[in-house]
């Protein structure tokens, strides 16, 4: 792919931008999980439906990310990027109206903008990222997330209390509308290189085939599909599992939240970082991938006997492992793809990643009942963080054979 133009953005600017909008996204696909206690009494359902809700956001994503090739070719990373704001934007609108039917259409319509963040972004900062920095500026790329999570959790349950539940939603929409507005001067020069010509056929889908056909990227994808489960288990039950298990507040869990997002955004950071400076981005990975298992277990445990600084210790710990993966995990991605396919590649990725959001959201939300309590499920997200690890351990050797060949 060709090198941009001397007058595009520096790269700083370029991440200042992807991480806003991933930010902005996920604050606010998150808000209702935020407050979900308050949201599912108002609108007469059990406090478990967040889960559903959350698998509906991803649900759309993984749709929208089978086609991420054809979108970047179509239109280009900076109009897809303004257009998945768009759409998040019209989904938070939605997901504020006090209807089950309006918010889980609002929630699935949100997916669709929230597929195509990654898929954009990883397209821009591969044109203009040197390799050996690769870990670091997709890591600092995905703090976006836990940057919106930390909004969520800061600013939703304050919201509620202070105003109603529909605030923090429709503060999301603003957000995203200002932010697709503020990229526009600098959409032309990152289009460059569309093609206004393709279109909708069976290429469409090429992002789902070139993951198929490299064994490497198989492999990686079941480890997503479980990391991601893991993720957003986290995210979306924290404060259920404090108010509803441990006795905390509203406010007293979404702080817990805060710092779960807080340390994912960090443990980003310092992943990345060692990933770069050692260069065993893989080698991090499985330990994650260990360190999640443990979390899944000593997870079923919790309870009111637990004292606030343990409470916090645990999260903070656990959060750092399971958020921690998705920078080094892209550039893992983006590694091992053909060149000028970054994008496709992440969205290629990505669709089995949001499968395990979809999977594992709603998942845990149906055996919380059964198992006796939402912490109890987490044994299966110990259960899976185990097999996502042996998934990344056979990517690695599968690629270390294919390199032996070659």
């Amino acid at each position: 792919m060709n090198a941009e133009p001397p007058s595009s953005p520096p790269l700083w600017f370029v991440l200042l931008a992807v991480t806003l909008v991933q930010a902005v996204s996920t604050f606010s696909s998150l808000t209702l999980a935020a407050t979900a206690p308050a949201v599912a009494g108002d609108i007469g359902v059990a406090v478990e439906f967040i889960g559903f809700q959350i698998a509906l956001v991803y649900m759309g994503a993984s749709m929208i990310s089978a086609t991420s090739g054809y979108l970047l070719r179509r239109w280009g990373p900076g109009r897809v990027s303004q257009i998945s704001l768009i759409m998040c934007g019209l989904g938070a609108a939605m997901m504020a109206v006090p209807s089950v039917a309006t918010i889980a259409f609002g929630s699935l319509f949100m997916g669709f903008g929230y597929g195509m963040t990654n898929p954009s972004g990883a397209e821009l900062l591969m044109r203009i990222t040197p390799e050996r920095r690769r870990n670091i500026v997709y890591s600092i790329k995905q703090t976006g997330i836990p940057l919106g999570g930390i909004l969520a959790a800061a600013l939703a349950p304050v919201m509620t209390e202070s105003i109603s539940w529909h605030a923090a939603p429709l503060l999301g929409a603003v957000s995203c509308f200002a932010i697709a507005v503020a990229l526009q001067p600098w959409r032309r020069g990152w289009d460059r290189q569309r093609d206004p010509n393709a279109r909708l056929d069976s290429k469409a889908f090429d992002a789902m085939t070139l993951i198929w056909r490299f064994p490497t990227l198989r492999w990686m994808g079941l480890a997503g599909f479980n990391y991601a489960f893991i993720q957003l288990a986290i995210s979306t039950f924290t404060v259920t599992i404090l108010v509803v298990e441990a006795q905390f507040s509203l406010i007293a869990a979404g702080a817990v939240l805060a710092a779960v997002q807080t340390a994912g955004l960090l443990g980003r950071l310092v992943w990345g970082w060692v990933a770069d400076r050692w260069g065993i981005g893989d080698q991090l990975l499985i330990v994650m991938g260990a360190l999640n298992t443990a979390g899944g277990i000593a997870m079923i445990w919790i309870g009111p006997g637990w004292s606030i600084w343990a409470v916090y210790g645990f999260f903070v710990a656990f959060a750092a492992s399971a958020y921690g993966w998705t920078g080094i995990f892209m550039t893992s991605t983006v590694n091992r793809a053909p060149p000028a396919y970054a994008g496709t590649a992440v969205g290629g990725i990505g669709v089995p990643v949001y499968a395990g959001v979809i999977f594992g959201t709603a998942a845990l939300s149906l055996l919380a009942d059964a198992m006796g309590s939402v912490s109890n499920a987490f044994a299966i997200v110990a259960l899976l963080a185990a097999i996502g690890t042996l998934a990344l351990a056979k990517a690695r050797h599968v690629a270390n054979q294919t390199q032996k060949k070659t």
